[in-house]
């Protein structure tokens, strides 16, 4: 769908003249519908850019004030209306409706033809609609699918003035959760779950226009996946993560309280990388989630030492949990105690035995017994900086393990 913004902006359009409602340029149009009843609410039923010359209502101000409540009612995305002998300007009323409930209200003067607006708007929607549909068939085949034909690829972006022949990098937007989101918002159903989704891709899509960023970009389940340019090495993954807050911050405004975290992967050249290049992201999101401290971005790039545990094959990883922590397991196992657990809150905790003890409800000595007694099942001292090492490493390797990073990898 596009926006009454873009509207604006069509050559058809040139002499249309925004009286009200500056605030709803946002809104989305569905389509545009040219209806001239005295009582249009009946034939419209949502996300419609309608167009009336007010033919119909006999100059009655009051019944065209009716008009535009009905129509806000109804959510459509704006009015325009056609200034002539019918209705020679917008009522001042109308306007402060308009302006109070944020609705985009028109004027176009009455020489242009309805016609060649009608079929411009529309000839846009379609086209825009054919473009979405496009970029996200190629984007699934790029990202999801193993790469046959990268050429092909190249060419179809390149139509619609993409360059997938220099390097990027994939940014995945995940929002904490809609449906609960769409809850604390009052609203209810498929419906309007779907309106949201729509709502939240055509922020993102704001900011990137606005910051004259050409970037593929498509909805995937609840996420947005962008493939953003990525060519300066020194710069280009702080510029993408300027970006990035931007959006995050516009969304903060539009759509406040709904938490939404970036994952970015790694820089490819290749587009025979990209498909890694997501997968990064969306080990990135996974791993945001055992984090004790959030925050909205992570980069693949910035993982320190969950980069390199994400390029070790899971039979590997599997082989060191088991050798440094099963025999805290086996143990918690075979006594119902819960040393492993404690050792991962030691470490979180920067091996402060205080805050260790207040975090799991424990007596400082009933710690001290624990950590001695891991030492002794272990072989390993918690003074000494490799044993250390060796043993933050294996919880570490264990949460990893069982997330969704690795799924079912313990199990199998």
């Amino acid at each position: 769908m596009i926006s009454c913004r873009e509207i604006m902006n069509l050559p058809s359009l040139t002499k249309l003249t925004l009286v009200a409602g500056k605030s709803g340029l946002d809104r989305l149009v569905r389509w545009v519908h040219f209806i001239d009843l005295p009582d249009v609410i009946p034939w419209v039923q949502g996300g419609e850019l309608l167009i009336i010359t007010g033919i119909g209502l006999n100059g009655d101000e009051n019944k065209l004030k009716e008009i535009v409540q009905g129509i806000i009612k109804k959510k459509l995305a704006g009015l325009i209306i056609n200034i002539g002998p019918y209705i020679k300007a917008v009522p001042v009323e109308v306007i402060n409706l308009a302006d109070q409930e944020n609705f985009p209200i028109f004027e176009l003067p009455w020489e242009v033809k309805l016609i060649e607006v009608t079929r411009e708007i529309c000839g846009h929607i379609v086209m825009k609609q054919t473009e979405q549909r496009s970029i996200k068939d190629f984007l699934e085949q790029l990202l999801l699918c193993p790469l046959e034909n990268p050429e092909v690829l190249i060419q179809r972006a390149a139509y619609y003035g993409y360059d997938l022949a220099k390097p990027h990098q994939v940014a995945i937007l995940s929002p904490d959760c809609l449906a609960a989101f769409l809850q604390t918002q009052k609203a209810r159903g498929e419906k309007a779950l779907v309106a949201l989704k729509v709502r939240f891709e055509q922020i993102v899509h704001e900011v990137l226009t606005a910051q004259g960023r050409k970037i593929l970009q498509m909805l995937w389940a609840d996420d947005i996946v962008l493939l953003v340019p990525y060519e300066d090495e020194s710069t280009g993954g702080h510029q993408n993560i300027r970006i990035l807050t931007q959006i995050l911050e516009k969304l903060a405004v539009k759509m406040p309280g709904l938490g939404v975290t970036v994952g970015l992967g790694g820089r490819f050249e290749s587009l025979q990388a990209a498909r890694q290049g997501y997968l990064q992201a969306v080990k990135v999101l996974r791993f945001a989630k055992l984090k004790k401290v959030s925050r909205s971005i992570y980069a693949y790039e910035q993982l320190g030492i969950y980069k390199l545990l994400f390029e070790i094959e899971p039979e590997k990883l599997v082989m060191y949990y088991q050798d440094v922590i099963e025999p805290l397991n086996a143990y918690d196992g075979k006594h119902h105690m819960d040393m492993v657990s404690s050792l991962f809150v030691y470490f979180e905790e920067n091996c402060n035995a205080v805050k260790t003890a207040k975090r799991l409800y424990v007596h400082r000595n009933t710690l001290d017994y624990r950590l001695k007694k891991i030492e002794e099942i272990t072989g390993r001292s918690l003074d000494d900086p490799y044993d250390r090492l060796t043993l933050q490493l294996g919880v570490i390797v264990g949460k990893l393990l069982t997330s969704e990073i690795f799924p079912n990898v313990l199990r199998e």
